[in-house]
């Protein structure tokens, strides 16, 4: 019989999302939200720098990003992950507030994904990151 920790084990291997946000209120918000979908670790962290050194290391298959940040914002995040080899193949979703259709151009540029607008349905969140990783 095939365990957890068993290399039989028909389970598939849990995705990896890390969401990138200085409002901690926010962050809560979406872990709870995406806490029901099995399939995914959830990790976080509260402003630019944080977010490129923990992506190198967590290797995430999501990053949910958002724009305004001290420091680096999300822009330039976004273009930095898109730079390095690690990032090349991770998906991000840009969720923000402030996001007008320049953003929307300025963000599908530098390589995101896809985007969401905050205020967000919770399910609305759920559905995007599903398909994206395809699960």
């Amino acid at each position: 019989m095939a365990t957890a920790n068993d290399p039989r084990d028909p389970a598939p291997a849990r995705k990896k999302v890390l969401i990138v946000d200085d409002n901690q209120e926010m962050v809560s918000a979406i872990i709870r939200i995406l806490l029901p979908v099995k399939q995914l670790v959830c990790d976080a962290v509260y402003d630019g720098a944080a977010a490129l050194e923990k992506a190198r290391i967590f290797q995430p298959d999501l990053i949910l990003l958002d724009i305004r940040m001290p420091g680096l914002d999300g822009y330039e995040v976004c273009a930095m992950i898109r730079r390095e080899s690690w990032g090349r193949d991770a998906k991000i979703i840009i969720i923000s507030g402030a996001l007008d259709m320049d953003g929307v151009e300025k963000v599908a540029k530098m390589g995101a994904n896809d985007f969401l607008a905050k205020p967000f349905r919770s399910e609305f969140l759920r559905i995007k990151v599903e398909r994206i990783l395809g699960l």
